[in-house]
């Protein structure tokens, strides 16, 4: 297991053959029977020297967890709320951090998804199919707020604490 900021690859022995996923969790996370299917990220299919898109399988089980996160608690996010409140209606877009354009033409796999807001309120988010966590901008980098909630429902699952998402 190492650490690359943002996330830990760890190096897991799998059917006599080493493979390696990618995680938001750190090792101390208190894995109650391994690592949880919804906190791997994907996995680098040519190892920890070759850690491209196109060495790299996301997640599907990931991407739908982080999705379920995101639209369970954007309500509550400042910053989601803020422009709410000052857009009024229509979508504010959640971007990946690593876009190099985020005031202007945002590239599909930087964009995680939509929240649509009407009269101020946010209605529903809606994730983007073409999202991707890896690019050749980089690693996905989860805005603070967003990746925090992510963690703390990811660290519920590993301890084997409640299922989060029947809550």
């Amino acid at each position: 297991m190492q650490n690359t900021d943002p996330y830990y690859l760890y190096d897991m022995v799998v059917d006599g053959r080493h493979r390696y996923f990618a995680s938001l969790l750190p090792p101390n996370s208190g894995f109650a029977e391994g690592l949880p299917g919804e906190a791997i990220m994907g996995e680098f299919t040519r190892g920890p020297g070759d850690l491209t898109p196109d060495a790299f399988q996301q997640n599907t089980q990931f991407l739908q967890f982080m999705a379920f996160v995101i639209s369970k608690h954007c309500a509550a996010c400042p910053g989601l709320t803020a422009e709410a409140q000052r857009q009024q209606n229509g979508y504010v877009y959640i971007l990946d951090k690593r876009t190099p354009t985020p005031n202007d033409a945002v590239p599909p796999e930087d964009i995680i998804g939509g929240v649509e807001i009407q009269d101020g309120q946010m209605i529903r988010y809606h994730g983007s199919p073409n999202y991707q966590l890896v690019t050749t901008n980089g690693f996905m980098q989860l805005d603070d707020w967003f990746k925090d909630r992510v963690v703390e429902e990811l660290e519920q699952i590993a301890k084997g604490g409640e299922n989060v998402k029947n809550q």
